[in-house]
């Protein structure tokens, strides 16, 4: 029985009559019986195909009731227009009405008495709109009024990236966790209550933060990204430093190294030296701020500042633009970022090390990138130079010679040939790394590996 029932609900057809009263509502009179049963059989089926679909959305959504929004999605995920004015989160109570050999579902809509809305009492006149002012900073210190969101320390920033589980926020302090924090609790205590997992013990989920920001904080946030970017460099020195020094900035990161993210790979596509320049800048004043804390936004601007430092062009005339101080600059950035941030967990340090080197022994590397590569290791201190650069000053000696006394070769590896010289000769790092090896032992050495540079020089 349970199958033929099933077998007669999927076969359900609409019937020809409606055909024929649906067809002479829209002025179609005597419409033949073929037709008729045509069109129910299309219908029936396009009908059948939409709530397939609408069922679908309604799985997805994780919901037992079907509702008017996902027969809406249904039918623009076929390219038609939805049904306007049905759209209601309760359910519409039709009602059944037959007679005549008919059979009709009606939604009944109660008569309003006016005389009932005429004596209704009139509601409460709202109030005039009007504007409240509040400081959201007072001389570089954000005042505690309940308009400014709570300020978090740096300390508590670094425990929320480092150990999201441990950092609990005000308002999030449940009973079972401080339980054996009181004077009777002891730590023999709290190992013998613990639950194994696979027990049903409840599970620690990161919580979720919220990054909301205010009308004043939103203005402050165009107007500082404008500033930064325009062509006022009076404005912009006066953007940097608030970034540099407000300690009020803990919501709005997120949002800044978003932007810095996406204006570094948009404007490298687009050759714009000087918006690069004003970026980096921007990662700079983030990094000079001694309330802020950046790891958590580091696998945005680590890509940015790399970019800048190892991208084969940075500007439309790499001939004549001065695009090497933007990657001296981006290196010095890059040594702040390891030298603050990198510890033997994430191994920063030794992944922008691999990162550099791969790119400065590969043969078919462009002499720009090959100068962010050398720009960026001589940065990262004295041993990266003694392991990685000076062994191979006589193969990068010899390189730049074949550049600069050779065939006749681009105007812009020449240049670059010469600029990679002039850093291996003139970077204080590197005449740092020399200096104790030409008083040692292996003296001749190290003059010989300079002498490859130097003579090129000269």
């Amino acid at each position: 029985m349970a199958e033929e029932k099933k077998q007669k609900v999927s076969n359900t057809q609409l019937p020809t009559e409606s055909m024929k009263v649906i067809a002479e509502s829209v002025g179609i009179l005597q419409l033949p019986e073929e037709s008729c049963q045509i069109l129910s059989d299309e219908v029936s089926y396009r009908i059948k195909e939409i709530t397939q679909d609408a069922l679908k959305f309604m799985h997805h959504g994780k919901r037992k009731k079907l509702t008017t929004s996902d027969i809406d999605f249904a039918l623009k995920l076929k390219n038609v227009e939805p049904i306007y004015g049905f759209h209601t989160q309760e359910f519409i109570p039709f009602r059944y009405a037959s007679g005549g050999g008919r059979e009709l579902y009606f939604y009944e809509e109660k008569e309003i008495d006016l005389s009932d809305i005429i004596n209704t009492p009139l509601p409460r006149v709202p109030l005039d709109v009007c504007l409240k002012a509040h400081w959201l900073s007072i001389e570089g210190v954000q005042p505690a009024i309940p308009e400014n969101p709570p300020p978090a320390s740096k300390e508590q920033q670094k425990l929320e990236a480092t150990e999201p589980l441990k950092a609990i926020k005000p308002g999030q302090e449940e009973d079972g966790q401080l339980k054996n924090k009181g004077a009777g609790g002891s730590p023999t205590e709290g190992k013998e209550k613990k639950i194994p997992l696979l027990e049903g013990a409840p599970v620690k989920l990161k919580p979720r933060s919220i990054h909301e920001l205010s009308v004043e904080q939103q203005l402050y946030y165009k107007e500082i990204t404008e500033a930064c970017v325009g062509s006022c460099e009076a404005k912009r020195a006066e953007a940097l430093q608030s970034i540099a020094t407000d300690p009020g900035l803990y919501q709005m990161l997120p949002r800044f190294s978003t932007f810095i993210s996406e204006g570094v790979r948009v404007n490298v596509v687009q050759n714009n030296l000087a918006l690069l320049i004003y970026l980096m800048r921007m990662v700079k004043a983030l990094m000079d701020n001694p309330t802020l804390y950046l790891e958590k936004y580091l696998h945005e601007l680590i890509p940015a500042v790399m970019t800048c430092i190892v991208s084969r062009q940075l500007c439309l005339r790499p001939d004549v633009d001065n695009h090497w101080a933007l990657r001296d600059f981006a290196g010095r950035l890059i040594a702040q970022i390891c030298k603050n941030f990198s510890t033997t967990t994430n191994n920063i340090q030794s992944r922008l090390t691999k990162t550099f080197t791969k790119s400065w022994l590969d043969d078919k590397t462009p002499w720009t990138t090959r100068y962010g590569c050398i720009a960026g290791l001589a940065e990262l201190g004295h041993d990266v130079i003694k392991t990685l650069i000076l062994p191979r000053l006589q193969i990068e000696g010899e390189r730049i010679r074949a550049v600069l006394e050779g065939p006749v070769v681009s105007n812009i590896d020449k240049i670059g040939a010469d600029h990679v010289q002039s850093l291996l000769l003139s970077h204080r790092n590197c005449q740092m790394a020399l200096q104790p090896l030409s008083t040692a032992r292996d003296r001749g050495t190290a003059k010989t590996e300079s002498s490859h540079l130097s003579h090129h020089r000269q």
